[in-house]
């Protein structure tokens, strides 16, 4: 009578519930789900209560699928996109060499110009970048960008730098400024016979095409060239056909100016701020003549004073000297030098003419 009555409960509990949706019997085997995916997470001592696990085949209860998936991510580990993780939020992470990543000291990096990152280039260093106007350390200049070490001075280029003595903005060798932007070596006396001391200016019409546009030639002396013979503003040195009538013709001598009884020509320049002992005119060319030779008149025209010449006709190139006295008006900026043919066969035929003040001072 007791074994009947209290059987089924003994095999209610070995077997469980049927009616209860939590477990299944099947095999021997029991497994256990979740029964209610909405329940909330057991609390105490702060951790998750582990899921139990069968003694028949040690299997794990799963947790809530959902769950899972959206499980805090401070409290995971972040993977970066080279498959390492980071530490989570609110966390510290140690290096290699235990100290932690926040006590690390921070580099900082540029981004150059090619896209790649290196360390900050101190503005006016060499070789950090540098633009129009920027200015670099001392004895550095901006060149293609960068600050550097000026660069060597380049001899032709018109531009007195560095070491050179002259620069005539050419590399024609016996011009007065050699192709090493030194001056040409001067003989001791010009062509006529006087002293190539002081300051002196050439004209030569053996590449010119009119009266006004023969090529010059300047004494190589420091401090006084081509601007210093003529007034602030003014394009002097120049030549002037005073009556238009001065032609450039192909002589027996070579390309010349003919300056005939109809016609002069006149150099116009200044020397403001200069003085000299005397000064001299050496006139190269020939009589435009088969029959005579040709008086010629040097004058300047700020005080009509001058002096005389004379050339031959025979068809060499002669030098004809005239000394001139102080007739150039030292420290005037406005003086006008005229030749003209003034007796014998009226006609000369002009290859070349320096004048020269000797003892200048300035």
């Amino acid at each position: 009578m007791r074994l009947r009555r209290f059987g089924p409960l003994l095999l209610l509990a070995a077997c469980g519930d049927p009616s209860d949706p939590t477990t299944t019997a099947s095999a021997g085997i029991t497994s256990v789900t979740a029964a209610n995916s909405t329940d909330p997470a057991p609390t105490g001592t702060g951790t998750s209560e582990p899921a139990p696990t069968t003694s028949a085949g040690s299997l794990t209860a799963a947790s809530d699928a959902t769950s899972a998936a959206t499980t805090d991510a401070t409290a995971t580990d972040a993977t970066d996109a080279t498959g390492a993780s980071e530490p989570a939020s609110g966390s510290e992470a140690t290096d290699s060499g235990g100290d932690t990543a926040a006590s690390d000291t921070t580099t900082t990096t540029t981004t150059t110009g090619d896209g790649t990152t290196g360390e900050p280039c101190p503005i006016g260093q060499e070789g950090c970048p540098c633009g129009r106007g920027d200015a670099c350390a001392p004895g550095l200049e901006c060149q293609a960008g960068l600050c550097g070490p000026p660069a060597p001075p380049v001899c032709g280029d018109g531009e007195v730098e560095g070491g050179e003595a002259c620069d005539d903005g050419n590399k024609i060798p016996g011009d007065g400024c050699e192709n090493d932007c030194t001056p040409t070596p001067m003989p001791a006396s010009d062509p006529c016979g006087f002293a190539s001391d002081g300051v002196w200016f050439e004209i030569d019409y053996e590449s010119a095409f009119t009266s006004t546009n023969p090529d010059w030639t300047y004494s190589p002396t420091p401090g006084w060239g081509e601007a210093e013979w003529a007034p602030q503003g003014e394009s002097w040195p120049e030549v002037w056909d005073i009556y238009q009538n001065v032609e450039v013709d192909e002589d027996q001598i070579g390309t010349a100016a003919i300056v005939d009884g109809n016609g002069a020509l006149q150099i116009m320049f200044g020397i403001g701020g200069l003085t000299y002992d005397h000064a001299t005119v050496c006139a190269q060319g020939r009589s435009y003549s088969v029959g005579s030779s040709v008086i010629f008149t040097v004058q300047n025209q700020l005080n009509k004073c001058g002096s005389t010449g004379s050339m031959a006709n025979d068809w060499s190139i002669h030098s004809a000297g005239v000394d001139l006295g102080t007739c150039i008006v030292g420290n005037n900026e406005f003086q006008g030098l005229r030749v003209f043919a003034s007796g014998g066969s009226g006609a000369l035929s002009l290859k070349r003419l320096r004048l020269t003040l000797h003892g200048a001072v300035y």
